[in-house]
């Protein structure tokens, strides 16, 4: 810092962390994630949720180190990538993404950052003495910062790719991508490539971990699908890292079950798992793993604890009412009205409906599950009816509906955005 002029240096720092205060890095790397996704076709065709959200774990672990570098002024010898952005780079990697498209990925990042900033400070009252001086300083850092994360990135990418080409993980990848994708597969050659016999009755499991733990690694995820598969009746079971915070798996056998009911044990520290159906051979792997996706879907959807494993049949109908999230919302908010706030009331007045309706219109019995007076069941039915507008049985159905999709609501609602996101 200069000695010359120590109360001008000190005004520039507090509009820079004015600025700052002004762009958040969680949604700026939302943004961020988008432009990606959308202005690289590499990212684009990776349409999963599993590549997104290692992209907007490394889009705001760079954008928060970015940001604590120009707060503290932190000197630039001192920068490196932040692990979830290693970890990105390294799926890039396993998916068969180039090194331009990493790169690219942050000269637009760069260039958002950089507008996004500039955006920033007009929305400020700076004179313009001061005002260039912040522009200059945080313009400075970000170049900095792009120049010294892309240049460990890229020696870190090769490393990476030539480890990655040496072993048998990148041919089992790609050999289990083309079962799932049911492009055409020699049943013989797969199994002894696999070393896992694809013409038998297999399960699909499907474990993730925490977004936010960044130490965990597929390793360890590997560690728990085999130790499930157990725990379900398996014999055999093949594994398959997708990035470092998902594990895709199989195992199969006379004895493997689909009912995740009888799972004695707990799955390990923010781990959860999805899981398919019985399915016959290499057609039936691909079926299974769709169906432990879409019960990902569903579990995620209804924000389940770390722990927690959901099989396909308890999730199929769930699926299915929200395969569009967009109109799942929709449906949900036009049917409850005000029943859907997010308050206590509102929400005493769907729980008492819905066991209500579960106990065929008893308030009697509702009373008794509820553990409160028949009065007070018989109170709520009639707020909720003032509140609907009409008798609640005369839109039993669609009132059943949209009470179990108000459950899961919030997560109903990031999923709309993010379709809508996608469809521009």
């Amino acid at each position: 810092m200069s000695t010359v002029q120590p109360d001008l240096e000190t005004v520039v720092g507090q509009q820079v962390e004015a600025v700052l205060d002004r762009l958040r890095p969680g949604p700026l790397a939302e943004e961020m994630a988008d432009l990606l996704m959308a202005s690289i076709p590499e990212l684009g065709r990776a349409s999963d949720e599993d590549f997104r959200a290692g992209l907007l774990l490394s889009c705001e672990s760079n954008v928060s180190a970015i940001w604590n570098g120009m707060l503290t002024g932190a000197p630039i010898d001192s920068i490196a990538p932040p692990p979830d952005a290693v970890a990105w780079a390294h799926e890039l990697v396993h998916r068969g993404v180039q090194l331009p498209a990493l790169l690219r990925a942050y000269r637009l990042g760069h260039g958002l950052a950089e507008r996004r900033l500039e955006e920033a400070a007009t929305g400020l009252e700076i004179e313009p003495e001061i005002r260039w001086r912040v522009l200059a300083r945080m313009s400075h850092h970000l170049f900095a910062y792009i120049d010294a994360v892309c240049t460990e990135l890229v020696d870190d990418y090769e490393q990476e790719r030539a480890q990655w080409i040496r072993g048998a993980a990148a041919a089992r990848a790609e050999l289990v991508t083309a079962i799932v994708e049911r492009q055409p597969v020699d049943a013989r050659v797969a199994s002894e490539k696999l070393r896992y016999d694809v013409s038998r009755r297999h399960l699909a499991l499907i474990a993730w971990g925490e977004p936010s733990r960044a130490g965990q690694r597929a390793g360890s995820l590997e560690s728990e699908a085999i130790a499930l598969a157990a725990a379900l009746g398996g014999g055999p079971v093949l594994t398959v890292p997708i990035g470092e915070r998902v594990v895709w798996a199989w195992t199969s056998g006379d004895h493997v079950i689909d009912d995740p009911t009888v799972i004695t044990q707990m799955l390990g520290e923010g781990v959860r798992a999805a899981i398919g159906t019985c399915r016959e051979g290499l057609a039936g792997m691909a079926d299974s793993h769709d169906e432990s996706r879409v019960a990902r879907r569903v579990a995620e959807l209804r924000a389940l604890r770390p722990g927690a494993v959901v099989g396909y049949r308890a999730a199929d109908l769930t699926a299915l009412l929200t395969a569009d999230p967009v109109e799942a919302v929709r449906f949900t908010e036009a049917e409850l009205g005000e029943l859907i706030a997010d308050t206590d009331v509102a929400a005493r007045l769907r729980a008492t409906i819905r066991v209500y309706l579960e106990e065929n219109l008893s308030p009697a019995r509702a009373a008794r599950r509820l553990g409160v007076h028949q009065n007070t069941v018989v109170y709520r039915v009639k707020r909720t009816e003032e509140q609907l507008g009409h008798p609640i049985e005369e839109r039993r159905l669609r009132l059943e509906v949209a009470l179990q999709l108000s459950s899961m609501i919030g997560g109903l609602r990031a999923a709309a955005d993010g379709r809508r996101r996608a469809r521009g």
